[in-house]
């Protein structure tokens, strides 16, 4: 694989969506060779969830699931999300859903298992699409900007060096950039592993504030934080 896809593909996350625990399990191993994060579901209702949740670069989903199937988590994914890349897999192929697939501009639709041969490949493809549709920098006023791959922000042509917590929170603005962002979101996401005080999100935004020397940040009173 081409060096840039590699590296484009080791700071991504897929979201993988199986209903055989043990495949599940065996294929989420292979892929962590390839990306950074991957979260699994075993159904798609449960895909849906972590999509929300963590906003992952890539999907691969199966078919056939419980409570949810492949192709209405697709559709309800695409009415928000036109550029993501997404890989189908399947036991066995379905005319009709090759027939749908074609409005839902799919990376590949592929009958398991998958070779590592392809499986590369198609990650690659992958990579490819999220270059092309990468926003690399956002740029918020003349003098300051933000920089996704190298996690950085700029002000007058200074880096302003982030915690990790500060780079999760700005980004979590930024995927919804426009639209309020409840407190309860952001928590959910920022402290997803730990207990953090009632002042820690609050705390943070007034240390980030004061970092960043621009006011990007917006707070919505009582309700919670956007950027525009």
């Amino acid at each position: 694989m081409i060096e840039k896809y590699e590296i484009k593909l080791k700071k991504s996350s897929i979201l993988l969506a199986e209903d055989e625990d043990k495949l599940r399990e065996s294929f989420k191993r292979i892929l962590l060779l390839y990306v950074d994060k991957v979260y699994s579901a075993s159904n798609g209702e449960e895909a849906l969830e972590l999509y929300n949740k963590y906003n992952p670069n890539i999907l691969i989903t199966d078919l056939k699931m419980p409570k949810l199937n492949g192709l209405d988590l697709i559709k309800t994914i695409r009415k928000e999300n036109e550029v993501m890349p997404i890989i189908v897999t399947s036991a066995y192929t379905d005319q009709n859903f090759l027939l749908e697939s074609i409005k839902l501009s799919l990376i590949e639709y592929v009958v398991k298992p998958i070779a590592e041969a392809n499986l590369s490949k198609l990650l690659e493809n992958c990579a490819k699409q999220l270059l092309k549709n990468s926003k690399t920098v956002i740029t918020f006023t003349d003098e300051s900007s933000y920089d996704y791959d190298n996690k950085s922000f700029k002000f007058k042509n200074e880096t302003v060096l982030l915690t990790n917590k500060e780079v999760e929170f700005i980004e979590i603005l930024l995927a919804h950039r426009g639209s309020l962002v409840t407190k309860h979101e952001i928590e959910d996401k920022l402290y997803i592993y730990e207990e953090a005080p009632l002042s820690a999100l609050k705390n943070l935004v007034f240390k980030l504030r004061k970092k960043l020397k621009v006011d990007i940040i917006q707070t919505v009173s009582k309700l919670g934080y956007m950027i525009k």
